[in-house]
């Protein structure tokens, strides 16, 4: 079980005391798109704003414990809300909101999500709420009420009575009260509450002040989405607990608008804290180029932490060759492990990029290997070492549920103290993931089964993939990044990004076969060109890979089904792919198989990656 904490750590315990010690401390700027402060908030006037707003929750039909969904976008009307709601004993469910161009995409997850979280009223603020009601058709502008689940918004951003003193201070009965519901990405299915508590976030800031060295001597730089975790936790919720000095925030659209504005940012007030997933640093490479980033000071960067996907070893030294002129510290980047059930993160800091055999890592096992080498190599990043008090981490056999052996591989089972409450409204399942046990007895301990594999070497997390998402071919399991790395620069028409690989198993066939499904860049490729990424892809494949592609889907930008945090979900696409959707799917171009028939899921009596998967 958890160490006890004092009742007095609640969530916004920090904040109170800095509230009645440094008012005017600042905590958070918000700027636009060409960074310009549009907003920001110290102490007091978070407090009092948030206040304002605890205040109008129960007015709002809104008691203790309640639910309320926070349909924000960017903003720091976002934090006043998020605030508020904590203040008044209110569980905040931080959401995306919902694209207002893409309401037919974006508003079944979103229904979803509302029904799932059980929530009683939707807080936004007066811009999104205004336009919510209506969009743009053909240049005129037309209600569309009726897509919108029945429930009530409310906006926060409007002027309510001042409260009197004192200040609305929730004080939760327990440690083990949730403070938040957050949901996971849903790369690897729908989305899922988790119950984060109060003691769940006060030891993972204690452990993350702690591991990067926050305090008021830090500035930290953020266009990480803010209803994530590592926007969410990683930024938000650290500088409410006093570990900044001050938070900058900006859009993602911003970033991926024109990344430099990340660099120019920190460059300009001196930032010593960020993070982003692995594709930024590869855009930011490809968007900046060397005369901006000899204008860039990076020299007082002490950490980049970089989680949420998996980190390619040359994405790492193209980020790091290239900025070096900013002044940018090797020592600087800090690969992350971390998942939305354990509140954020699990390890961090690696320092070692470690070179595997192949085959070896194909049948379950780590070889490493020399650099000069002749066989197949892959090569990991680590993601550090497991730092936070009381922690246990253990590899373990998914089918068997005992651990692994030293050089084995297999599932990450995690206990700590940030492990969450479980799944909002699934006992079941939260019984299944969050208090596993293993085979034995010997060990009582109740684990987080994290759904990925991984292995530790000299001290060091490695994460190889999710078990969910492995093909099974020729009777071993080969991890979908890797066919994918080998070919998302085969053919300078395809789009980097997006490209995904997985296993089918056609009904008059014994063995499973290969589908890749790629992005290209220009929807209007002529066939001949098509023709030619086929035949390239299943030739790139074949040489580095040894293995037939069966299928090459052909798509155009969006052809991929993403999160909200803009990671691919593969098992959604294979379902899209076995039901016949992405044949009649716009944006399909082109579908190349190579033999014929009717395809569906895998067998469990035959396929190993089913049987990995069957607890999830």
């Amino acid at each position: 079980m958890p160490k006890a904490i004092q009742p007095a750590r609640a969530a916004l315990s920090v904040l109170r005391e800095m509230y009645e010690r440094t008012p005017e401390k600042a905590l958070f700027t918000f700027v636009d798109d060409k960074g310009h402060r549009v907003d920001a908030l110290n102490v007091r006037q978070l407090v009092k704003s948030a206040d304002t707003i605890a205040r109008m929750l129960p007015e709002w039909g809104l008691q203790k414990g309640d639910r309320a969904l926070l349909v924000y976008p960017p903003s720091l009307d976002f934090v006043r809300a998020l605030v508020g709601c904590m203040m008044a004993g209110i569980i905040p469910v931080p959401v995306c909101p919902p694209d207002l161009t893409q309401l037919a995409r974006d508003m079944p997850l979103f229904s979803a999500i509302a029904a799932d979280a059980g929530a009683r009223l939707a807080l936004t603020n007066a811009a999104y709420d205004r336009a919510r009601l209506r969009r743009p058709v053909s240049g005129l502008f037309k209600k569309v009420p009726s897509l919108w689940p029945d429930l009530p918004f409310h906006r926060t951003d409007q002027r309510f009575p001042p409260g009197p003193e004192p200040i609305l201070w929730y004080t939760p009965a327990s440690q083990d009260e949730p403070a938040l519901l957050t949901y996971t990405s849903g790369a690897t299915g729908l989305p899922r509450g988790v119950q984060v508590t109060h003691g769940n976030l006060y030891h993972e800031i204690a452990a993350n002040t702690k591991d990067l060295r926050l305090g008021w001597g830090t500035t930290a730089v953020s266009w990480l989405p803010h209803y994530h975790d590592m926007g969410l936790i990683g930024f938000i919720m650290n500088t409410l607990f006093g570990s900044s000095a001050n938070t900058y925030l900006m859009s993602p659209h911003s970033f991926a608008a024109r990344p430099a504005l990340w660099f120019e940012l920190m460059s300009r007030v001196r930032a010593t804290h960020t993070a982003a997933p692995d594709f930024a640093f590869d855009l930011a490479v490809r968007k900046t180029t060397h005369e901006m980033r000899k204008r860039w000071d990076l020299s007082h960067l002490r950490s980049i932490l970089a989680s949420a996907e998996p980190i390619r070893v040359e994405t790492v030294k193209r980020f790091l060759e290239a900025f070096s002129v900013s002044g940018l510290r090797p020592e600087a980047f800090c690969p992350t492990y971390g998942l939305t059930e354990h509140t954020a993160t699990v390890a961090m800091g690696g320092k070692v990029a470690l070179r595997l055999d192949k085959q070896g890592l194909y049948e379950g096992r780590v070889v490493p290997v020399d650099e000069d080498t002749t066989q197949p190599v892959v090569v990991y990043v680590g993601c550090g070492p497991v730092t936070k008090e009381d922690a246990k981490v253990r590899i373990v056999d998914p089918l068997t549920r005992r651990p692994c052996a030293p050089g084995v591989i297999g599932e990450i089972w995690i206990s700590s103290a940030t492990k969450a409450l479980g799944y909002h409204g699934q006992p079941a399942l939260t019984r299944k993931v969050f208090q596993a046990r293993l085979a034995g007895g010997e060990d009582e301990t109740e684990y987080l089964r994290s759904g990925d594999l991984g292995f530790f070497h000299a001290g060091e997390l490695f994460v190889t993939g999710r078990y969910r998402d492995m093909i099974v071919l020729r009777g071993h399991g080969l991890y979908p990044e890797h066919i994918e790395d080998s070919v998302r620069e085969c053919h300078p028409a395809l789009r980097r990004g997006g490209v995904v690989a997985f296993s089918v198993l056609p009904e008059d066939a014994r063995v499973e076969q290969l589908v890749v499904v790629v992005e290209v860049r220009d929807r209007k490729i002529p066939p001949v060109v098509q023709e030619e990424i086929v035949r390239t892809l299943r030739a790139r494949v074949l040489e580095v890979h040894a293995l037939r592609c069966d299928t090459v889907v052909l798509g155009a930008v969006g052809a991929i089904p993403r999160t909200t945090s803009g990671k691919v979900r593969r098992q959604i696409c294979r379902q899209a792919f076995l039901s016949g959707e992405v044949d009649r799917a716009a944006t399909t171009l082109r579908v190349a198989t190579a033999g014929r028939g009717r395809h569906r899921g895998l067998d469990d009596s035959r396929s190993v990656a089913r049987q990995l998967a069957a607890h999830r």
